[in-house]
């Protein structure tokens, strides 16, 4: 049986905070898709407040309805710039998070490469060892089996 990894803690460690590390990554993304449905929602509605004072434009027009259209469409547009604002910061928090899962997974991998070879080092011993073993036992039975033919012989 192969010996306990002294690195195991450390190893199990670093696998709880890459879980972590994506779990945060993953909210992160979930809010940046958010923003986005939000920024497109609000594209829509710029649209259709354009249409409606396209609209009111047309014949008689209703300077309350056409100043309130316009109020509407500055306030759109406020927020479409606030909701950019926030997803370009949202997109620099993804990316940064991103990389700190890279860099957590790389030193995991690190310690897994060496959990494997300590590994690999163990069977290769344990492997000579049985070889030696066999080895061992091949040549006491040659060396009897001499003895029984030189008391038969001699």
């Amino acid at each position: 049986m192969p010996p306990k990894f002294s690195l195991q803690n450390v190893l199990d460690i670093r696998k709880s905070k890459v879980e972590g590390l994506e779990v945060e990554l993953g909210k992160l993304i979930a809010a940046k898709q958010q923003m986005e449905e939000l920024l497109t929602a609000l594209y829509e509605n710029r649209t259709s407040l354009l249409e409606q004072l396209f609209l009111e434009q047309q014949g008689e027009m209703d300077l309350f309805n056409l100043s309130m259209l316009r109020a509407n469409i500055v306030a759109t547009d406020e927020r479409i710039q606030q909701v950019m604002k926030s997803l370009a910061e949202q997109e620099i928090k993804v990316d940064k998070k991103r990389q700190e899962v890279v860099i957590a997974k790389q030193e995991e991998e690190m310690l897994v490469i060496l959990k494997n070879k300590q590994h690999d080092v163990f069977m290769k011993e344990q492997a000579e060892k049985e070889a030696k073993q066999q080895d061992d036992i091949y040549i006491s039975q040659a060396f009897r089996q001499r003895q029984e033919e030189s008391r038969y012989h001699g």
